[in-house]
């Protein structure tokens, strides 16, 4: 079997070139994960930014990024029910924020996750020093008469953020409108309801593709070497001329 006769040379080359391009596209999915995960780092920067004093400019409008510094009150929490993350139900937690004056925010700390049967009070850690909250400055809700507000374990729940609601229960006032938190100085603890995360650029895992294009490159590098071997011994070793070797010589 000889490994220079042109039709041997033509499969050494084209197993090397479309090794070499595998690696080419493994290398490029590397980048195109990198690229995206410094988007995914610059978008969570940007939620963690500084951002308006709700406190100091009480003027900002819904919609826009504020940060509001205080203390939770986690004993007048409530639920905005019915919340849906990653395909799972759950809850968003509603929690007052004391501000220095004596009057409150009502914060969306984030979600859980549904208990059993939705009827088991849920129960979250709150950090209970000061904190610094930065999120999305909303307007409050008002409930129609077809909403209903249910009790969970003590616990007020609602279809939506209704903060003349919440304040019936309260012994302070709450300011009519209420902060979609972002992030959180200090950072939320284990136990503590999930702030949202920035969605990612795109949905392609370039990780996984990366590897599957490096296994195909790996095919070629090892793969054809391994049945070079075995056409070899089948035809007595590598220095014994093939048939058409040996036609090619009478």
């Amino acid at each position: 079997m000889t490994l220079l006769r042109p039709r041997w040379v033509a499969g050494h080359l084209l197993v090397l070139v479309l090794s070499v391009s595998f690696l080419f596209l493994g290398f490029w999915q590397l980048r195109r994960d990198d690229h995206k995960q410094s988007l995914v780092r610059a978008a969570r920067a940007a939620y963690a930014a500084p951002a308006p004093d709700i406190s100091r400019n009480p003027v900002i409008a819904p919609g826009n990024r504020v940060q509001l510094s205080g203390r939770y009150d986690p004993a007048h929490s409530a639920l905005l029910r019915n919340q849906v993350r990653g395909g799972k139900d759950g809850n968003d937690v509603l929690t007052p924020l004391l501000l220095e004056d004596g009057s409150g925010v009502i914060i969306d700390r984030g979600w859980v996750a549904a208990v059993g049967d939705g009827r088991t009070p849920t129960t979250t850690v709150t950090p209970t020093g000061p904190v610094v909250v930065r999120g999305i400055l909303h307007t409050s809700s008002t409930l129609s008469v077809q909403d209903t507000v249910t009790s969970v374990g003590g616990q007020l729940a609602l279809p939506r953020v209704d903060v003349g609601r919440i304040n019936r229960d309260l012994g302070y006032q709450l300011l009519p409108r209420w902060i979609e938190a972002q992030s959180q100085t200090p950072a939320p603890a284990a136990g503590a309801p999930a702030l949202p995360q920035p969605p990612p650029p795109d949905q392609v895992n370039h990780l996984e593709y990366a590897i599957e294009w490096f296994s195909f490159a790996a095919i070629g590098f090892i793969g054809w070497p391994i049945a070079l071997i075995g056409f070899s011994r089948r035809r007595g070793g590598f220095s014994t001329p093939d048939r058409h070797d040996e036609r090619d010589g009478r």
